[in-house]
């Protein structure tokens, strides 16, 4: 009879393994939904999902007068370059910087990134 876990058997199966799993983490890369490109897409990275987040922009762009896509994403250049995303809106709940748009209360920070996605369509 013969055996079954040979080194042969458990290299080959190790190998495909790896690249099994390999193959996965890419096509998930390349099933994802591509944008065109803007001079935001470093700060747009960072959002999860991107459609639902520009019609939160247009809300946002809706209730702001004075827009300026390049001061703002400056400003969250320079922000989000010291912390995280989600620890930029929890500092902006816990000190009171809130958006308005559309009925809904945001972050400032979540806020004006959304709005950026809605300036990049």
């Amino acid at each position: 009879m013969k055996e079954l876990l040979t080194r042969r058997n458990i290299v080959i199966g190790a190998g495909s393994a790896v690249v099994l799993t390999a193959a996965a983490y890419e096509g998930v890369h390349l099933l994802r939904k591509r944008y065109a490109p803007s001079p935001y897409d470093d700060l747009l990275a960072r959002l999860d999902n991107r459609d639902a987040d520009t019609q939160i922009g247009e809300a946002v762009l809706a209730d702001v007068d004075d827009f300026e896509a390049k001061l703002v994403a400056a400003q969250l250049r320079a922000r989000l370059e010291r912390e995280s995303l989600t620890q930029a809106t929890l500092h902006d709940v816990r000190d009171g910087h809130m958006l308005e748009a559309g009925g809904w209360v945001l972050p400032e920070t979540l806020a004006l990134l959304c709005a950026l996605a809605a300036k990049a369509q």
